[in-house]
């Protein structure tokens, strides 16, 4: 009877740790200081460590298929670099790569209860609107000092946290999403004071999302709720629904439009889709008049496709090596005359091609599996929540390498990995 005690305690107090480790992390995942997450990960290494059961642990993981794809996706990576010429640049980009390896290994296969993972989920939209909070709050105070209105804008927005905007607009685009289900969940309840906190959280993460100006993720967001909220009334028989949910963003966009119309400029710029390799103009932003001969975020980018596919023909099966992903594009931006890609050195800007350019066509196929395994999964078990963390990440990796910056993989791979072991824990 003791020894059972004792046994209860024990796994009691792996939960907690475990739970402990995940609002770390959390935290981690918007600080400055790449120590903090490293902290965070060792304490959940630790914690999966301790815990013990390997034989079990072993049986989980060999079950899973994502988590195999995602640590067959990392060894390629590893195989990659056997074959690079600039071992350096190789082995930075592999340590990177770790959270390929990482959680999969232990989120797939740790005892974890649902409570605790939906904890989790909650207390990182709660740390993005706290984070979000304390930036706005900076950075009007800066632009107060310095009477610049674009530290207010995009990667200004949170320079306190030495972040890039296309990733945090994906934190506060999910942070959003989990909002809106929290809110739906709790419909049937009248509106109380913690619904109204929902609805002000909403909106001012909404505000900010736009303020950041990361169209993909803006994009993405409110296709996802509209299409939500078409299905939902027409499954209802009620589409009035969805047409206020509609004007509602129409209306709430317009006024943001027009108290902040560089947001709108960001869009507006992206009308010229022509471009010329040779163009060494500079690419508009804020700061910048937006000129016709201004290169913009759209035909930038489908500068670097081109080269991309240009290097994908020249190494498609294996692709060029880990480490010489850059270098390799550079030539291709310099035999196309990209002088402004060469010197900027710029990736794809699109995880598949970065992928492929990296690993070739045997990387690119477990990438797919990855990502659209994992999306079959969360339709299949009706997941609204998981189903639209992924269309937003698989639609942000469209235009952005979201898995080669610590600042994407380590949030895509923990919350991919987090609601796979929700819903298998749900089915239990």
């Amino acid at each position: 009877m003791r020894a059972r005690s004792i046994s209860i305690i024990d796994s009691n107090l792996i939960q907690k740790s475990y739970l402990l480790s995940f609002y770390l992390l959390c935290i981690a995942i918007f600080l400055p200081y790449q120590l903090a997450i490293n902290i965070a990960i060792a304490l959940l290494i630790v914690v999966w460590l301790i815990e013990g059961n390997f034989r079990i642990k072993l049986k989980k993981f060999i079950s899973s298929p994502l988590a195999i794809a995602s640590v067959l996706l990392f060894l390629l990576y590893v195989c990659g670099l056997l074959y690079s010429n600039n071992i350096e640049a190789g082995s930075k980009y592999l340590e990177t790569k770790a959270s390929l390896l990482i959680f999969p290994v232990i989120l797939s296969t740790a005892t974890l209860t649902k409570e605790y993972i939906i904890k989790t989920i909650y207390f990182f939209a709660g740390c993005c609107l706290l984070f979000s909070l304390i930036a706005l709050l900076y950075q009007i105070k800066v632009v107060q000092d310095l009477d610049d209105v674009n530290y207010l804008f995009s990667d200004g927005l949170v320079l306190i946290y030495s972040k890039q905007a296309v990733y945090y607009s994906m934190y506060v685009a999910f942070s959003i999403l989990v909002l809106l289900d929290k809110f739906w969940k709790e419909r049937s309840i009248r509106l109380t004071i913690r619904k109204a906190i929902y609805i002000v959280a909403i909106g001012f993460l909404l505000l900010f999302l736009f303020l950041l100006a990361s169209r993909t993720s803006l994009i993405a967001l409110v296709m996802i709720v509209v299409s939500t909220a078409i299905v939902i009334g027409a499954q209802k028989g009620n589409l009035k629904s969805a047409v206020f949910v509609v004007c509602s963003l129409i209306l709430f966009f317009s006024l943001l439009s027009f108290f902040f119309p560089q947001t709108l400029a960001r869009f507006s710029s992206l009308g010229n889709l022509s471009f010329d390799f040779h163009n060494q103009a500079s690419e508009y932003h804020f700061a910048f008049v937006n000129a016709e001969n201004s290169w913009n975020g759209l035909n930038l980018r489908l500068a670097k496709w081109i080269c991309a596919i240009d290097v994908i023909k020249q190494y498609p099966w294996i692709g060029v090596g880990t480490g010489d992903i850059k270098d390799e594009l550079v030539k291709a931006y310099i035999e196309r005359g990209f002088i402004y890609g060469a010197e900027k050195r710029f990736d794809p800007h699109n995880q598949f091609f970065e992928t492929a350019v990296g690993i070739g066509f045997a990387g690119l196929i477990v990438l797919c599996f990855f990502y659209f395994n994992a999306l079959y999964e969360a339709i299949k078990s009706k997941h609204w929540l998981f189903t639209a963390f992924l269309l937003l990440i698989i639609f942000c990796s469209l235009t952005e390498s979201v898995l080669s910056s610590s600042q994407g993989i380590i949030f895509i791979c923990f919350f991919v990995f987090i609601f796979t072991r929700l819903i298998e824990v749900a089915e239990q």
